[in-house]
C-alpha cells in the first residue's frame, strides 16, 4: 500500500458549499454591476441638468442682446446735430418764457406809474419790493441767456463747419435771438428806468414838507367859459363813445394789480408761526412713545391702586412729575 496518494472523497455537503459560494460570488458581481449602473444614471442626469441650465442661460443671454440690439436700431443716434436741436429749444422756450415775464413786468411798472402820477396813490412798499425783485429776476435770466448764447456760439460754429446744410438757417436762428436779446435788454432798460422815476416820485412825496397835511382839500378846476356844471358832464357821458376793449384791458390790469396785491400780502400769523416751529422754540416732550409710556405707567398704576387700595375714591390719582415720571408714592389700605 506504500507509494500511493489518498484522493479526497467529493461528499453531499462539499458540493453545496461550492455551489452556494458560486452563486454568493455571482450575486455580489451583479450588485456591483447595478451599483455602477446607478452611479452612471446619476452622473448622466446630473450632465443633463447642467446642459440644459447652461442652455437656458444661453438662450436668455442671446434673447437679451437682440432687445438691446433693437432697442439701439430705433433710438436716434446722439451727437453735434442732436445737441443743437435740443439747444435750440430750449433757447427758443427761455426766450419766450423772458418775453413773458417783461410784458407782465412793463404792465406792472405802467400801472404803478398811473397809480402814483396820475391818481397820487402810494403803493404799498410790498408791492414796490416784489417789483424789484421781478426786475432782479428778469435781469439775471437775460444776463444768464447772453452768457449762455456765448458759450454755445462757438460750439454751434465748429459743428456748422462739420455740415454744411443747415448752416443758414442756424445763423439766422441765432442772429434773430441776439436781435430779440437786444430788443428785450432795451425793454429792461427802460422798465428799469420808469421804475427809476417811481422811486424818485414817491421819495419826493416823502420828503415833502408836511404842513397843512391834515387839511388837505380837493381844489376843482375853474370851470371852462360856457361850462355849466354837472348837467354838461352829464351831456359829455352820454355822448361819448364806450370803447368796450379799452374797459377790458383796463378791468384786467386792474385784476392783475389785485392778484398782486393779495400775493404780496403779509400773513403775519403764518410768518410768526413758521418762526416760532423753525425756530424749536417748541418744548421737548419726548414724542408719541414717552406720552404713551406715561399714558401705560399711569392705567397701571391706577388699575394697582384699584385692585389693593380699596376703594377709587379714597386712593390717590397718579400724576406726572417734573421729569415726566410718576411719582413713586407707596398705595395701602385706609
Amino acid at each position: 500500500m506504500t507509494g500511493v496518494s489518498l484522493q479526497p472523497q467529493m461528499t453531499g455537503m462539499s458540493v453545496m458549499s461550492e455551489y452556494s459560494t458560486r452563486v454568493v460570488n455571482d450575486l455580489k458581481t451583479q450588485f456591483d454591476e447595478v451599483q455602477n449602473l446607478r452611479l452612471d444614471l446619476g452622473i448622466m442626469r446630473q450632465l443633463y441638468t447642467d446642459f440644459m441650465k447652461q442652455t437656458k442661460e444661453s438662450l436668455g443671454a442671446l434673447r437679451t442682446q437682440t432687445q438691446n440690439v433693437r432697442q439701439l436700431s430705433t433710438a436716434q443716434v446722439g451727437g453735434a446735430r442732436a445737441y443743437i436741436d435740443d439747444g435750440k429749444i430750449k433757447l427758443d422756450s427761455r426766450s419766450q418764457n423772458v418775453l413773458t415775464k417783461m410784458e407782465e413786468l412793463q404792465d406792472t411798472v405802467e400801472a404803478i406809474k398811473e397809480d402814483v402820477v396820475k391818481r397820487n396813490v402810494t403803493p404799498r412798499p410790498q408791492v414796490l419790493k416784489s417789483v424789484k425783485a421781478d426786475i432782479d429776476a428778469v435781469a439775471a435770466e437775460l444776463q444768464n441767456l447772453k452768457d449762455h448764447i456765448q458759450t454755445v456760439k462757438p460750439m454751434w460754429k465748429k459743428t456748422w463747419e462739420e455740415e454744411l446744410q443747415n448752416i443758414v438757417e442756424e445763423q439766422q436762428f441765432l442772429s434773430h435771438q441776439e436781435e430779440f436779446l437786444g430788443d428785450l435788454l432795451e425793454d429792461h432798460k427802460g422798465v428799469l428806468e420808469y421804475y427809476g422815476h417811481v422811486e424818485k416820485v414817491i421819495s419826493l412825496r416823502g420828503t415833502a414838507p408836511s404842513k397843512g397835511k391834515g387839511l388837505r382839500t380837493f381844489r376843482p378846476a375853474p370851470p371852462e367859459e360856457g361850462h355849466s356844471g354837472l348837467s354838461t358832464v352829464m351831456l359829455e357821458i352820454r355822448g361819448s363813445a364806450v370803447d368796450a376793449e379799452r374797459r377790458l384791458k383796463a378791468i384786467a390790469a386792474n385784476e392783475k394789480m389785485r392778484e398782486l396785491e393779495l400775493k404780496n400780502r403779509p400773513d403775519e400769523f403764518q410768518s410768526e408761526l413758521t418762526g416760532f416751529v423753525a425756530g424749536k422754540k417748541l418744548k421737548m416732550t419726548g414724542g408719541a412713545d414717552e406720552i404713551e409710556r406715561v399714558r401705560q405707567k399711569r392705567n397701571d398704576m391706577s388699575l394697582k391702586a384699584m385692585f389693593t387700595g380699596g376703594s377709587g375714591s379714597g386712593a390717590p390719582s397718579p400724576s406726572l412729575s417734573t421729569d415726566g415720571e410718576l411719582p413713586s408714592s407707596p398705595t395701602g389700605t385706609a
